[in-house]
């Protein structure tokens, strides 16, 4: 009986301890397949474009600490050549890995390396405000390799970038020429302008409340919704700091994330459930055969005057005992357990949930109080006479 309730108490630990800590890291590993909060400029506002000098306040707002980076973007149109080879393309101004410090914030590094690390790069990341780095199809077409040179020229404005990189992605970014921001922006003629920004954030699966439009919530429902990490609470604070800004969730992104967190932590919860009901059965069918054993013990307590109530005391407490002690060793090997699962999945170590002992304890209590009942009960049905006659 107790070491069914160890291996149940243990593996419902390591499930549920397990859980919190898978969703973070799969929600940390979505992040590397892309943004999930788009910010672009409102039509009326600012002709089409966003001021970068807003930027660093997206480390200052409520969420601050869910957002795991961003990356500002300013889109053209511009003639570049290479050569003899000559075409209209699109070039993108943006941050690759800059530090930013923000008012009473740590320094931190944002930009494309951070909000999409899934990019194929054979080359290295521009540092120079002459480098540049070209997606895989338009070097195929200007014929443009890696340490060579692209004249780029809008109106009477002209740029000579050396590239340094040829990205691969699968996407339109492969027919898009890539440079630092400002340098982008002198070449356009829009100094301090960008064209949208790409947030990623950390957030929890969406549900019919986080869905709901904020405009038409009680006070306190729109606190309730402002002060929990939907995808939309986070772009709504996002959008607050960026003047003239309109925030909308990628909902491809933020819906298959939270569906596979939801989905996730439903199966980390059937499991546990499923391990303590097996310890329940082996419980059951332990004390069964106890109960046999013991029938001669119970029919004398009875013969000398135990009523229905004292034996269940005296059997229950007994019980009780072994399932609380089967329970702080199950917690214990459990921690272990869930330890040794996301070293091997995440390569990463898990800190110890004291919340779970409790849990384990009390876990390991009902289980076996459940499986206790059936043997109880035939217990209370032993006749003095056949159990001491034999």
């Amino acid at each position: 009986m107790l070491i069914s309730i160890i291996m149940g108490a243990s593996v419902a630990t390591a499930f549920l301890g397990l859980a919190g800590e898978l969703s973070f890291r799969i929600a940390m590993e979505m992040r590397n397949y892309g943004a999930n909060i788009l910010v672009e400029p409102m039509a009326a506002e600012q002709g089409g474009f966003l001021s970068d000098a807003d930027l660093p306040k997206i480390k200052t707002v409520f969420w601050r600490y869910n957002i795991t980076g961003f990356a500002p973007y300013l889109f053209g149109v511009i003639d570049i050549s290479a050569g003899t080879k000559r075409e209209k393309s699109v070039v993108t101004g943006t941050w690759f890995a800059r530090l930013l410090t923000s008012e009473g914030e740590d320094e931190s590094i944002q930009g494309v390396k951070v909000i999409a690390p899934w990019w194929g790069l054979s080359g290295t990341w521009p540092e120079a405000v002459n480098e540049a780095i070209i997606g895989a199809a338009l070097a195929k077409r200007l014929g443009v390799v890696s340490g060579e040179e692209v004249t780029t020229t809008k109106e009477r404005r002209t740029q000579i970038f050396r590239v340094v990189g040829i990205v691969t992605t699968g996407g339109y970014e492969e027919e898009q020429l890539f440079a630092p921001l400002a340098t982008v922006q002198s070449l356009l003629g829009a100094p301090g302008r960008i064209s949208r920004v790409l947030v990623s954030a950390l957030t929890v699966p969406m549900d019919d409340f986080g869905r709901r439009d904020p405009a038409g919530m009680s006070k306190e429902e729109y606190e309730k919704w402002y002060c929990t990490a939907y995808v939309t609470s986070v772009a709504k604070n996002v959008e607050e700091v960026m003047s003239g800004s309109r925030a909308k969730p990628i909902w491809q992104i933020a819906s298959a994330e939270g569906s596979l967190l939801t989905k996730l932590n439903r199966l980390m919860i059937l499991l546990a459930l499923l391990a303590l009901t097996a310890a329940a059965t082996a419980v059951s069918t332990s004390l069964m055969a106890s109960m046999t054993e013991r029938s001669p013990e119970i029919a004398l307590m009875k013969a000398i005057g135990a009523d229905s109530l004292q034996i269940i005391i005296v059997l229950l407490g007994e019980i009780l005992v072994i399932s609380s002690v089967g329970g702080l060793i199950g917690y214990l090997c459990g921690e272990q357990l869930a330890g040794f699962v996301s070293r091997s999945v995440f390569d990463a170590s898990l800190q110890p949930s004291l919340w779970l002992l409790p849990t384990a304890v009390v876990s390991a209590m009902t289980v076996a109080m459940a499986g206790s009942i059936m043997p109880l009960r035939k217990a209370l049905a032993i006749e003095p006479v056949q159990g001491l006659k034999g």
